[in-house]
């Protein structure tokens, strides 16, 4: 199934889910399950466009779009922002948000 799937929707997803792991690892406040689901859905919808051409900072930049709209939603929660990205293998570093 995995050989059906584009690289650039299986990178897009990579990233998505480190985001999404390293955010919620350090958030505070309390969700429900399908906020979290729909947080992983639209990390990947705001990547995806980034993969083919776009740099590293294009990607954060839409990634951290995506968990301030998740806040301006929910202000009961609060979490850290990408601050670095490994394109080769879709690690990220996550810091204090940025304000």
């Amino acid at each position: 199934m995995d050989q059906d799937t584009p690289e650039a929707d299986r990178t897009a997803r990579t990233i998505a889910e480190n985001v999404y792991a390293a955010y919620w690892q350090q958030a505070q406040g309390t969700t429900h399950p399908q906020t979290e689901q729909t947080l992983l859905a639209r990390l990947v919808e705001a990547i995806r466009p980034e993969i083919p051409g776009g740099s590293p900072g294009a990607i954060i930049a839409a990634a951290n779009a995506v968990l301030d709209a998740l806040e301006q939603r929910s202000p009961g929660i609060r979490g850290p922002r990408v601050s670095a990205l490994n394109r080769a293998d879709g690690t990220v570093a996550v810091g204090p948000a940025g304000g």
